[in-house]
């Protein structure tokens, strides 16, 4: 997905390289100078998406080896779901967009995924010939209270501190948002 929009950000990219070198009017310009500003403004967010893109398909897994479901998130962490398992698919109350997650586990481990991230088909194989005991939520639980009824699990920080979140990256946005304004107060 991320490789699909990367002619979408080319196109943008060289017409700024060349607004910036040869500026505007009266001003002069950045001159060659302008290219590390557009890789700074442009390439840079893009490739920060596009490695935690890559980074999740190629490090993250759920598979199913010698009766144990083995599952490895995008910083390679691995879980292991031996014996008698259980699948939760539940929505969860948390002021984040976490929506529906999936909750998979044994008396040992258990691990949640975000099924948005996921292949369905694939994880519905998996969770089939796993046969895992499909378990119903008796309620809509809070972060906390997930974490109480399964203390191995990692909530990320999303769900459990939206506001944390969401701060941070308004301040970072703004941030951008005034670097590229100055960038372009110079032209």
């Amino acid at each position: 997905m991320a490789w699909a929009i990367v002619p979408a950000a080319i196109l943008p990219g060289i017409s700024l390289t060349l607004m910036l070198a040869g500026g505007r009017g009266t001003s002069e310009g950045l001159g060659s100078s302008a290219v590390p500003a557009v890789i700074v403004l442009v390439a840079l967010p893009f490739l920060w998406y596009v490695t935690y893109a890559v980074l999740h398909t190629v490090n993250s897994y759920v598979a199913l080896v010698d009766g144990a479901v083995l599952v490895r998130n995008w910083a390679r962490r691995l879980t292991v779901i031996e014996g008698p398992g259980f699948l939760v698919r539940t929505p969860i109350d948390s002021s984040g967009i976490a929506g529906e997650v999936l909750i998979v586990g044994d008396d040992h481990a258990a691990v949640m995924l975000n099924p948005r991230q996921w292949r369905e088909a694939e994880l519905n194989r998996v969770w089939r010939n796993a046969a895992l005991q499909q378990q119903q939520p008796r309620d809509l639980p809070t972060p906390r209270e997930l974490r109480r009824r399964y203390p191995t699990i990692r909530i990320p920080l999303y769900i459990r501190h939206p506001g944390i979140v969401y701060t941070f990256w308004t301040l970072l946005v703004i941030l951008y948002i005034g670097l590229v304004v100055n960038v372009f107060a110079r032209i």
